[in-house]
């Protein structure tokens, strides 16, 4: 379904709205008559006017008054403004499906049958200040019928072996309903998973990664549907390995595994990794290996969102051994903001720095990634704070790519004389540079497109009226992205670079792509890990020229400490190319 972009939504007829995911126009609050036509978001005072800069109060009271298979009825009460509030902008998990006016406070909205999501509003005034978000109602509709039919058995398994990688195809199963998934089982335990809906089906072709030289592997089959039947196991199929890897990517092994959310990791000079554990506010120092891991301390003055704030980016100081620095992107109750505490041994809170301040938060799109670039200045990826408008507004940080001194001060040459480097951003979570010291970032699409982008000084790249390739995306101050991915197959996160390579880690499409950087494009795009370790949140270079990869499987929508069940792993790369790692 296609999100109308704000600009547009005022002029936005019914029929279209329905399309993007409301089904029956808003109940007005108190029976009120209908409210007149919005203006167009983001409009600012007239000149002479002051400026409203006082965002409403968040929503409360969110509720479901009625929920069927293929829709749920939700209502709150009212937010309050110094103004007066024009719209209520209603999510679902980050994804904005529709906004009604100021006056009403109920909608009703399409859902799929079975699937969890977390509803939640925000309320924005005339001038386009965004509150922060109501609670999360956590609704599943029921299925419209029940279904006890498992799919068909799936059939004609085969294996191709290349080096210790091995690809299955099979044929498809049938369903009285639809097949949603397959399971892939190596010796008897599931090692992998493709995922599909009914109006499109999952792959019937799966590769695993980095298996042992010279062994044989005994794989098989099932098919799923909607309701969780499953199949009978397919006719196996055994594989014998090669000598060695010939494939990119050679093998993954866990190091450690943490009950709170890792998001931001780096490693030292001297081997040592650092994550930071997002909902605990604290960092975790350990050897390479993962042993003698232990925390070092707490950030000072971090406040969770109840969604996706907390501990986020971790960048070294490129002088790490002299200075000591260590940099963080985190949420605090007002903003997210940018600071540095030394490292040594222990953190040092009394001597932290706060080098920016003011950038938006909100239960989701905060950003958060850090990475310093090859011109010794730190370059931070900066959500919109669920606030799409201020990221076409160049003396607001959010919805951007920030560049600054290591002391926080503004570089001279930045574009617009404070630390916004480019704008018209989303909620990018990825960067890295290549060896020609060009930024690549990663930037998740509402539910259209996400896109990566090689970003460039003052560069405009689109958001909100352009998510991807698709919308009003033919200003030609746009810059269009490099590669595009479906949503339900990419909402991704972290990327990194070796050996001018892309690495890209995704969530909700629980794989890694990589990708080979040639000119302005990517080419030879491979999946790897699908369903494997099912949500990746962050992919970060070792010192060795590897990969570190995290999960992020559960908890990553709360600020609830300690309850996920996540994993960082070691990835090891074959082959070889020129170029340094980012």
């Amino acid at each position: 379904m296609r999100i109308i972009p704000h600009q547009l939504r005022h002029r936005v007829p019914l029929a279209l709205l329905i399309c993007a995911g409301t089904i029956l126009t808003g109940v007005p609050a108190n029976a009120a008559p209908a409210a007149p036509a919005a203006p167009a978001t983001g409009s600012r005072p007239a000149a002479g006017l002051a400026a409203d800069t006082s965002p409403p109060t968040r929503p409360t009271g969110l509720r479901s008054t009625r929920l069927t298979c293929q829709s749920v009825t939700l209502s709150w009460y009212a937010s309050r403004d110094n103004v007066g509030v024009a719209f209520y902008d209603i999510y679902h998990d980050g994804q904005l499906v529709t906004s009604v006016s100021g006056r009403t406070l109920t909608a009703t909205l399409s859902v799929v049958q079975g699937v969890t999501w977390g509803w939640y509003v925000n309320a924005r005034d005339a001038a386009g200040n965004v509150s922060q978000a109501s609670s999360t109602l956590s609704v599943t509709p029921p299925f419209c019928q029940q279904d006890t039919s498992p799919p068909s058995t799936p059939t004609n398994l085969a294996a191709t072996v290349n080096g210790t990688d091995v690809t299955l195809t099979w044929s498809a199963s049938t369903d009285n309903v639809a097949v949603t998934g397959y399971t892939i089982l190596r010796n008897g335990t599931a090692v992998g998973s493709t995922t599909g809906t009914a109006g499109n089906p999952p792959a019937t072709t799966f590769t695993d990664t980095g298996l042992t030289p010279d062994t044989d592997y005994r794989y098989t089959v099932t098919a799923r549907d909607a309701q969780g039947n499953v199949s009978g196991a397919s006719a196996a199929v055994t594989a014998h390995t090669g000598s060695g890897c010939t494939s990119p990517i050679c093998g993954a092994t866990v190091i450690t595994t943490e009950k709170d959310l890792p998001w931001g990791l780096v490693q030292l000079p001297d081997g040592t990794v650092l994550y930071g554990r997002r909902d605990l506010f604290d960092i975790v120092a350990m050897n390479p290996d993962g042993t003698d891991k232990h925390s070092i301390g707490t950030v000072p003055n971090v406040a969770g969102t109840n969604g996706e704030g907390g501990v986020l980016g971790l960048a070294v100081s490129p002088n790490f051994t002299t200075d000591h620095w260590l940099y963080l992107y985190h949420t605090t109750t007002t903003d997210n903001r940018i600071v540095r505490i030394r490292y040594d041994g222990t953190l040092q809170t009394d001597t932290e720095q706060v080098l920016v301040t003011g950038i938006p938060r909100n239960k989701y799109h905060n950003g958060g990634r850090l990475r310093f670039g090859p011109d010794g200045k730190l370059y931070a990826a900066a959500g919109d704070g669920q606030d799409p408008d201020v990221a076409q507004d160049t003396n607001n940080l959010g919805g951007k790519v920030l560049r600054l001194n290591p002391d926080g001060t503004v570089p001279a040459d930045n574009p617009f004389g404070n630390h916004v480097w480019s704008y018209g951003h989303r909620n990018p979570q990825g960067l890295a540079f290549d060896s020609q010291g060009r930024l690549f970032e990663q930037e998740f699409g509402n539910n259209v497109m996400d896109e990566t982008n090689i970003i460039v000084k003052g560069g405009n790249y689109g958001w909100p009226a352009c998510e991807g390739t698709s919308g009003d995306c033919a200003n030609p101050n746009f810059r269009a992205p490099i590669r595009t991915y479906p949503v339900a197959d990419a909402s991704c996160s972290g990327i990194a670079i070796v050996r001018d390579v892309l690495y890209i880690a995704c969530l909700r499409g629980n794989r890694m792509y990589r990708a080979e950087i040639s000119g302005n494009t990517l080419t030879n795009l491979q999946q790897y890990f699908v369903g494997t370790y099912f949500r990746l949140r962050t992919v970060e270079p070792t010192v060795d020229g590897n990969l570190w990869l995290t999960t992020s499987t559960g908890g990553d929508k709360d600020s609830i400490p300690n309850n996920s069940n996540e994993k960082i792993l070691k990835v090891t790369l074959g082959g070889a190319a020129s170029g340094p790692t980012s």
